[in-house]
């Protein structure tokens, strides 16, 4: 890399995400963060894209509280 700087990176795919999901369930961000051991920001960021491809749902729970769920057919 550019200066002699060197960062480990490490590839979350979809499908990690995808299976830490089920359609018969709701799970939260911490939970998904755990199963597919990321940080709450990649963790947000890949789940809001698998929402604007219609693959989640985004479900709101009570108040500000929401979870996550796959939808039916991925």
């Amino acid at each position: 890399m550019k200066g002699g700087k060197t960062r480990f990176q490490q590839k979350f795919t979809e499908d990690m995400f995808l299976n830490a999901l089920s359609i018969d369930g709701i799970k939260s961000t911490t939970t998904i963060m755990s199963l597919v051991r990321c940080s709450r920001s990649t963790a947000k960021n890949v789940l809001y894209k698998l929402v604007n491809e219609g693959k989640v749902n985004k479900i709101e729970i009570e108040g500000d509280d929401y979870g996550w769920q796959k939808v039916k057919g991925d």
